[in-house]
């Protein structure tokens, strides 16, 4: 398993990685916002088990399937493409009123589910999962080839466990924040629309910029 050493660099690196603003941390803040706390952590801990997918399919190497198949890549590219335009829509639409935004909320169970969506559909998350996890596994000392596979299995698993809890504590506890200030900017409309709008750009431009992916 992990030794000290790997925690100690690793932790650090993923924070900095953590704190990088994207369309999860948006989200996240967005529903915060608009529907409240429990949503705001419903839809972290979404984008926490969607990091997980990816790394468990990083670890049996679909992943990487992806990566080197150039049609399932452009698949997967188009739809996670598609789904961040249509979340940067349905974001400029959501106006300036808190209450309206929260006329008709989505359930616990549609906001989790919409949280995984937005990470797993996200082929840029699947890269990083590729390129940057296993920087920090450490095999190579002699065991039987089946023995070290093993260990960067579970070396994969573990340390794509700790980016996903650190994902999901980091963006909750935004979306903590944000749902407590919900008051204040509910007297500021003009507030809530600047920041739907702007969040929705992100999202438009992040599915563009998914289109621009190369593969290697």
């Amino acid at each position: 398993m992990l030794s000290i050493e790997q925690i100690l660099v690793y932790t650090p690196a993923a924070l900095l990685v953590i704190a990088i603003p994207g369309p999860d941390m948006l989200l996240s803040l967005a529903r915060g916002l608009t529907q409240g706390r429990l949503a705001g952590v419903t839809n972290a801990l979404g984008v926490g088990i969607g990091i997980m997918l990816h790394t468990v399919l990083a670890a049996f190497g679909v992943s990487a399937l992806l990566v080197a198949s150039e049609t399932a890549f452009w698949a997967m590219k188009l739809i996670g493409a598609a789904y961040l335009v249509y979340l940067g829509i349905q974001q400029w639409k959501s106006g300036g009123e808190l209450d309206d935004v929260c006329a008709q909320p989505m359930s616990i169970v549609q906001v989790f589910y919409k949280g995984v969506l937005s990470n797993l559909l996200n082929p840029k998350v699947a890269l990083f999962v590729l390129a940057f996890v296993p920087q920090f596994v450490r095999v190579g000392d002699g065991g039987a080839a089946t023995q070290e596979t093993a260990s960067a299995f579970a070396q994969i698993i573990a340390l794509g466990a700790i980016f996903s809890i650190l994902t999901i504590f980091f963006y909750a506890l935004l979306a903590l924040t944000a749902s407590s200030v919900s008051r204040w900017l509910k007297a500021r409309p003009r507030w809530v629309r600047n920041f739907n709008r702007g969040t929705g750009v992100v999202f438009v431009v992040s599915g563009v910029a998914v289109l621009a992916l190369e593969r290697r």
